[in-house]
Formats: C-alpha cells, structure tokens, sequence
C-alpha cells in the first residue's frame, strides 16, 4: 500500500488540493547543527524523519491549507505550523531546558532501580512481536576499506611463462581494485513486512534499487567471484581438479565448466534480505533475539538518569548506561516514559574494547574475523492499541578480515598444478537503515493468504535519482548517495 494514500483517503474520507505535493528541508538547533531523526508530521499520522545530517523531504498532496504540521524530537521542543506555511527551508528548535530536581518536586520520586524494574515488567504489554504488518522502506550502504591485498603465483607446472604472466597480471589488477576503490554502494526497497512470530515472515516488495559501479563492486559475493573468474579464465575448462588449501583437501572433483549463478541468486535472493529485515526488527522489538540487552539483563549495566525531557505533557527520563560487567557489550543513552514505562529511543555502540562474534585462526589457517565499531540508534511510536512499535531503526557495523591461504588445483588427469598464495586484509562497512512508514496488526489467516516472491528484481541506476521515490515518503538520502555517479 503507498504510504502517501494511507491516511489520505482512508482516515480522511476526501482528497483535497494541496499547496505543494512535495517539501524539502532542515531541522537545525539554533546554532545550525542538525538535527538527526527528528519527526515532520502533518495531521494525525503522516509524517517522515530527517537523515542523519538533519534534511527531509515528505509529500503533502491531499491535504487542507488549515491542517497541522508539527516538528518534533526529543530534548528539542515542538514547532507546530498551518500546512499552508510550511515551506521548503530550513527549520530550527529551541533545546528542552530541565531542571531535574524541579521535576521531583512535583511528582513522585523514583529510582533508576525503580524505572528499570518497571521498563522490564511492562515489556510485554507495551511491546508487540507477532501478527504485525509493517509497511517499510530499506535502505543499505556497504563498502571495503581494503588494507593490504597480494594474489601471486608461488609455483605451477604445465604452464607456459607467457600465461603465468598474464595469470599474475589479473592477480595484480584484483588487488589493486581492493586497495584503491572508494566507491560505495546503495540498496533501497519499499516492502511490505508480514511477522507471524519471531521465526517467520513473508516479505512483498513493492519497488527496489541500487546505487553501484559494477565496476568497482567490492561486495564479499563480487570480490569471490572475480576471484573465481580469474581461475576460470587461466586453468583448462577441459580438465577435472583437485583443489586444496593449506592443509585441507577442499575438493577432487571440481569441473570448472560447472558455471552457475549462486552468487547472483544470494545477492537477489528475496528470503536473504526478508531474514536481514526481520533480524533488524527482532533485535529491536525486545523479542527473545533482541540485542538491547543494556535494557533486559540489568545486572550488568550501571545506569543513571541524566536528566529529563518531555514530548507535550509527558515527562521522559534521560538514562545514561555503561558496562557493569565484561559480559556487557554497550554504552549509550535510552529514553523512558514516566507514563507507561515504555523505552521511546535508545542509542547503543560498542564499549570501548567490546568486540562481536570473532576468531583467530591467523597463525594456523591463515584467517582472521573480528566485528567490531557497532552502533545504531532505534526510536519506537505508539500505537493505537498502545502497543510500542519501532518506527526507525539504524544500525552500523564493521567486519575486520583477514585471509592468507595458499591454493593449489591439481589437474586429476595428469601430474600439473598450479599453487599460488591468496592474501587479503580490509575491513567491510556496512549500514542498515529501516523506516516504518505504517503498521497494523494482523490475524494469523491474513499472515498465512499473504503472497511472497522467490527473488527481488532491482533497478540499477548509474547516478541518484531524486524522483525515484517522489510517490513515496522515505528517507531522505545522505550528500554522498545525493552525489553518486558512476563515470564513463
């Protein structure tokens, strides 16, 4: 369902003519910085949030002159406006100025121990986890940060200098593009998400995209797969291998004519990016996967209340956090309501020497994976059954790598072999973004009559399109997407 029709003409009842059907703008604080994740709402419940550097751009077709609008975020005060002064400009808030100690004066005082023993007794009434539909829209952003990359020949037999030459020159060209590209790559869809329970949903995507020079596409699935075609074009498609590495025999039978599509059927897989979706959202939905573990497992966090902010009457507590104990992973800040107890936003990264998942196999087999840098932010909305759901989630992580292996494929039919070493070293960054347009609770018969397709079929464009989504009230993208062309 198109987010721009949703409120329109169901809650509405009427389509009316609007003063413009698209702005675009900023939200600033008063010293011009911008302001991250803040909601533009126009009515009751159509609204978008400003990117990181603090720009929007929302749909206003169908409204009256004389319907509200309103800017808001937390620890900022709301601006509200008639629609037909809301203008494409930039837009500043007033910081919330606080004082704690008024705010006990006048109501009853509570303990961090307190507000933690109510957040955890009230998230599963003021959290929902199945039989939700979210209408959704993803966007992703990887890229390499290569290090150190050396694919040589160490010795062969049955081949002819001239073709080792060329063997090595591809070799060389492969490491290079690692080490010197700087171009990265976007992925955008808008989708509806179907979620029965933790374990299963159906994803049905309406419209998708990428941003990327396939030319320089450092993703892990291109990187192999140039890789393989290196092999495939110097060794004989004729002849059957053994192949082996370092110490493993991987395989001793591999026919190099057996040419398939696996890499491209992961990469548009739709049950791939459908598992990524809905692990986002289990993560952040304080499901039994969730990783805010700063807010379920409070004995190993020490926390305390910095302060306090309001959205209209409601009173938030500003709840700083930090590792208790080394089991703990985060440091950050989370926003609690006074009223229901409900977490509104919380902001979370890595604590300093906190590592993910990892191993070291370096000295052994020559490999090495580290997570590490994670961070991400999620802000939660009401619903109107006054259930909380996440409304925005971002999440960033780097994937350090390490691989020094040496390969060797033995032509079974004879006694040639080629062995050349494989070393690379960088660091894979991605980022994840999610933004519920809309969600609706669903029953168990609408889950199981929702359709879903097997792939995904993306557009790919050459430079950013600023009318792609014009129908669509997304997220707004960063300068850098803004400006991505791929030259000729």
């Amino acid at each position: 369902m198109h987010n721009k029709y949703l409120f329109l003409v169901l809650a509405f009842g009427f389509i009316s003519t609007a003063i413009a059907q698209q702005v675009s703008g900023k939200v600033l604080t008063k010293t011009n910085e911008p302001i991250p994740f803040a909601a533009i709402v126009i009515g009751e419940d159509h609204g978008v949030i400003t990117n990181e550097e603090g720009s929007f751009s929302i749909e206003t077709e169908g409204f009256k002159p004389t319907d509200s609008v309103h800017i808001s975020c937390l620890g900022f005060e709301k601006l509200g406006l008639q629609l037909q002064n809301f203008t494409s400009k930039t837009y500043n808030l007033n910081e919330q100025v606080n004082e704690l100690h008024e705010v006990y004066l006048t109501n009853k005082p509570l303990t961090i121990d307190s507000i933690m023993y109510y957040v955890n007794r009230n998230l599963k009434s003021n959290y929902r986890n199945n039989l939700v539909s979210y209408d959704i829209f993803s966007r992703r952003t990887e890229y390499i940060v290569g290090k150190d990359a050396d694919f040589k020949i160490d010795k062969s037999s049955g081949f002819k200098k001239k073709q080792l030459e060329a063997f090595n020159k591809d070799l060389d060209k492969l490491s290079a593009s690692l080490l010197k590209n700087k171009s990265k790559q976007y992925t955008e869809f808008v989708g509806n998400l179907k979620i029965k329970d933790e374990d299963n949903s159906k994803l049905e995507v309406t419209k998708a995209i990428r941003l990327l020079d396939e030319r320089n596409d450092q993703s892990v699935e291109k990187l192999t797969e140039k890789a393989k075609d290196i092999v495939l074009n110097h060794l004989d498609k004729d002849k059957v291998y053994t192949v082996k590495s370092g110490w493993f025999k991987m395989s001793d039978s591999v026919s190099l004519k057996e040419n398939n599509n696996k890499m491209e059927d992961t990469i548009n897989s739709l049950q791939f990016i459908r598992d990524m979706v809905h692990k986002e959202i289990n993560e952040h939905s304080f499901s039994s996967k969730t990783i805010l573990n700063f807010i379920t497992d409070t004995r190993k966090y020490k926390y305390e209340i910095k302060d306090i902010t309001f959205i209209g009457p409601e009173l938030v507590y500003i709840i700083e956090y930090e590792p208790k104990r080394g089991s703990a992973d985060f440091e950050g800040t989370f926003y609690v309501s006074n009223e229901t107890f409900a977490v509104l936003k919380a902001d979370y990264k890595y604590a300093k020497g906190r590592r993910g998942e990892k191993f070291n196999l370096k000295f052994l087999l020559g490999v090495k994976y580290v997570e590490q840098n994670k961070r991400g932010s999620v802000i939660y909305k009401k619903h109107e059954d006054n259930t909380y759901h996440p409304n925005y989630m971002i999440d960033q992580l780097d994937r350090y790598f390490y691989v020094d292996r040496p390969i060797k494929f033995k032509d079974n039919a004879s006694r040639d072999k080629v062995s050349f070493d494989f070393k690379v070293e960088g660091i894979f960054k991605e980022k994840n973004e999610i933004l519920v347009m809309s969600e609706e609770n669903i029953t168990s018969m609408e889950y199981k009559a929702a359709p879903e397709a097997r792939k995904i079929d993306y557009t790919t464009l050459n430079a950013f399109d600023p009318n792609y989504w014009k129908d669509y009230n997304v997220l707004e993208p960063l300068k850098e997407m803004k400006e991505f062309k791929v030259m000729d």
